[in-house]
């Protein structure tokens, strides 16, 4: 019994440190191709983009038994800001994403999908946020979730915690959201 409990608490911890693991610096999409370009939010001021990127595993290079769709919406990730300090985005600028994925929440649908190897971009003003799904299989996302973790790491990693930005790291690592200055 005290094997299995001291594997379960090594394991999360091993996922924590994975997650502190990743590179501080902005999120950036090799060969960057845009699939799409959409304007989000009540007053559409909010650009979307749906991107292809060379570094991500591919959703055509799947086999047909790994073609599923798997809801994340709800789950648990571990918030991580960027150091050193710089400041991140314009929180205020942030807060316009958010709620433009709160509208479209409540206007279009709660639920996405996001696929393999596309990562979806959302820029206005000095905030930039990515969803980047790492998983071998697509998934699907709440906008209510995304938008409280925009708001919260815009919020809480700014100059003052010795940051520029950050992401929030899924604890089974198939996914994060990052928010960083555009």
């Amino acid at each position: 019994m005290k094997v299995l409990a001291l594997a379960s608490i090594l394991s999360t911890f091993a996922v924590e440190v994975l997650a502190m693991a990743l590179p501080s610096t902005p999120f950036v999409c090799v060969n960057e191709e845009v699939l799409a370009t959409y304007p989000i939010g009540k007053n559409k001021e909010v650009q979307a983009r749906v991107l292809s990127c060379s570094d991500l595993p591919n959703v055509m290079g799947r086999s047909a038994g790994q073609k599923r769709q798997t809801n994340v919406c709800g789950n648990a990730c571990t918030t991580n800001c960027f150091s050193p300090a710089g400041g991140g985005p314009n929180p205020n600028d942030c807060q316009v994403i958010a709620d433009a994925l709160l509208y479209d929440s409540q206007n279009i649908g709660a639920l996405f999908n996001i696929f393999v190897g596309s990562p979806i971009y959302m820029q206005y003003a000095s905030c930039e946020t990515f969803f980047v799904n790492q998983a071998s299989y697509n998934e699907t996302y709440c906008r209510t979730d995304w938008s409280s973790i925009v708001s919260y790491v815009a919020t809480n990693c700014q100059s003052q915690q010795n940051a520029h930005g950050g992401n929030c790291v899924a604890s089974d690592q198939t996914w994060f959201i990052q928010v960083q200055t555009s």
